[in-house]
C-alpha cells in the first residue's frame, strides 16, 4: 500500500574522544581525526533489528550508525541548574543532532549558535555566534534549529524554568574547547504488515491514479493527519481518501538512540486498477 522512501535520523551521545589535560589541541585533533575515519567505515554497515508487535508478529527493519560533530546545549541565564533542568538541556541537544544527522568531519567541524527559547519550546529567535563555515553543515544547523510552535520536536520549558531561555548550542566541541564527535543509532518508521486495505470508492475504481501522501510518523506510530500534504490535491475526493487511508495504519515508529521519535515519511496510496496494489507493502 505504501512506499517509505525517507531514513531516520535519531540518539544520546556518546564522547569518542577526550584527550588527557595535558595534551595540546592540536594533537587531540591528530589522534580523533584516526579515530573519527575509523569510525566512520564502521558507520556504513546496517544494523538489523526485529521488533515484536502487540499482536505477537516480529517485523525486520535496518538500522544504522552514524557519527557526527556532538551537540552541547547550555543556558547564559544566571542561575543554578537543577538535574531535571541539566536532563532537559540533554534531551535537547539530542534532538537537535537528530535533526542535523550530518555525518562528522575529519577532523571535527565547530559551529556556536545563540537560540531563545519560549515556553511551548519553540525557538523564537536563532543566530550563528560561528558557523562551521562548510555550506552542508551550516544549512542543516539552521533547518535543526527551526523548531516552530506546530513542530513535533518542541518540547515545552519544564515549570521550574523561567517562560523564555538563552541557549548557547555548540556543535563539534566540548565546554573545554577539545574536539567532541558523538555515535548514533538511527532506524527509520516501518508499517504493521496487517494493516489493513484501505477502502476505494466506487467512483475511483473507473479513474485509476496514486495520491502520494508527506507527513510525520509521530514517536507513538501514527500518521499525523493534521499536518499532512497531498502531492497533488486538485482533485478533493482523492486527497481526502487518502489523507483517511494513512490515518488508519499503523507503524513502528522511528527510533534514535533507542528513543521513539517522531520522522518524515512518504506513503503512496494508489486507487482503482488491479486490487493487488491495494496490499501492504511486505515488511
Amino acid at each position: 500500500m505504501e512506499k517509505l522512501r525517507w531514513r531516520s535520523y535519531h540518539c544520546p551521545p556518546r564522547a569518542i574522544s577526550n584527550p588527557g589535560y595535558s595534551m595540546r589541541r592540536a594533537l587531540a585533533l591528530f589522534a580523533l581525526s584516526a579515530c573519527v575515519l575509523s569510525r566512520r567505515l564502521d558507520a556504513q554497515q546496517a544494523l538489523a533489528q526485529t521488533v515484536a508487535l502487540p499482536s505477537g508478529v516480529k517485523v525486520a527493519r535496518t538500522c544504522d550508525e552514524i557519527v557526527s560533530e556532538g551537540v552541547l546545549v547550555s543556558s547564559l541565564d544566571a542561575r543554578v541548574l537543577t538535574a531535571q533542568d541539566t536532563e532537559y538541556f540533554a534531551s535537547l541537544a539530542q534532538t537537535i543532532a537528530r535533526r542535523v544527522a550530518i555525518r562528522a568531519g575529519t577532523p571535527p567541524r565547530e559551529a556556536t549558535y545563540g537560540v531563545l527559547e519560549l515556553r511551548d519550546g519553540s525557538f523564537a529567535q536563532r543566530f550563528s555566534v560561528v558557523r562551521s563555515g562548510e555550506r552542508e553543515l551550516d544549512t542543516s544547523i539552521d533547518g535543526a534549529l527551526a523548531i516552530s510552535p506546530a513542530d513535533l520536536d518542541r518540547s515545552p520549558i519544564p515549570n521550574a524554568l523561567p517562560d523564555s531561555i538563552r541557549l548557547l548550542v555548540t556543535f563539534g566541541q566540548h565546554q573545554d574547547g577539545t574536539p567532541f564527535v558523538a555515535s548514533h543509532t538511527r532506524c527509520a518508521p516501518v508499517e504493521f504488515p496487517d494493516n489493513p486495505r484501505h477502502e476505494v470508492p466506487l467512483w475511483a475504481r473507473a479513474h485509476p491514479r496514486t495520491v502520494t501522501v508527506r507527513g510525520v510518523v509521530t514517536a507513538a506510530g501514527r500518521v499525523d493527519t493534521a499536518t499532512a500534504l497531498v502531492d497533488d490535491p486538485s482533485d478533493e475526493r482523492y486527497a481526502e481518501a487518502a489523507v483517511r487511508a494513512v490515518a488508519d495504519m499503523r507503524f513502528v515508529p522511528a527510533e534514535f538512540d533507542g528513543v521513539k521519535v517522531p520522522s518524515p515519511i512518504e506513503i503512496v496510496v494508489p486507487f482503482g486498477g488491479e486490487q493487488r496494489a491495494e496490499e501492504p507493502a511486505a515488511p
